[in-house]
């Protein structure tokens, strides 16, 4: 039994070691790779002037509105 339980406590080490070196060189990897882009493409990390959608103030109120009446709908549905 204590021979069993060895090779177990053996075998779950070698284990963890392997997912610790398999994650340290992910990270590795991943570093190396986002130095190696912002070196070469500064701009490919940058967000662009004026891109994406504005949001006017009435979107904002009717947006507001739909979710509060969403809420009290829920609610209500609930309740019964």
């Amino acid at each position: 039994m204590s021979e069993m339980f060895g090779s177990g406590i053996e075998l779950m080490f070698i284990g963890m070691g392997i997912v610790f070196v398999f994650l340290a060189m992910l990270v590795v990897a991943v570093t190396l790779m986002s130095w190696t882009i912002g070196r070469f493409l500064p701009e490919a990390g940058q967000p662009v002037a004026g891109a994406g959608p504005k949001a006017r103030p009435q979107d904002d109120d009717e947006l507001i509105a739909a979710i509060g009446a969403a809420i009290h709908r829920y609610r209500e549905d609930r309740s019964n």
